[in-house]
């Protein structure tokens, strides 16, 4: 297995934390500062990390449609990360519909990677 396999879950995880900070979510900005990152919770700094793992989920997502060639997890993965960010500064409450729907991708291409791995005896 290659680590560019797990770059969607990577990319999920860090946008989960990022906007679970941007939203400021107590748990989120508690444990932040408890590990000594509280100069982390800044938007100067969360909107650009979102970003950056906006990018890696997307990036795993084309990367796993590379080799399943099924366009739902992108798609829903692109639909879900451009509502998360727009969301963050309209409508807060939404912010977390699109998480689920960023982590559903993820899950959607893991499931689409490992039906069409080499070898998979059906």
């Amino acid at each position: 297995m290659s680590w560019m396999e797990h770059l969607d879950k990577l990319g999920v995880g860090g946008s989960l934390v990022a906007a679970a900070c941007c939203l400021g979510l107590p748990a989120a900005v508690s444990i932040l500062g408890a590990l000594g990152l509280g100069f982390l919770i800044h938007d100067a700094i969360l909107l650009p990390l979102l970003l950056v793992f906006l990018a890696l989920t997307l990036t795993g997502l084309w990367l796993g449609y590379k080799v399943h060639r099924k366009i739902g997890a992108l798609m829903l993965g692109g639909i879900s990360a451009v509502i998360l960010f727009v969301s963050i500064f309209v409508y807060a409450p939404i912010a977390y519909v699109a998480v689920a729907g960023l982590l559903a991708a993820s899950v959607l291409n893991a499931v689409l990677r490992r039906r069409c791995a080499p070898g998979r005896k059906v």
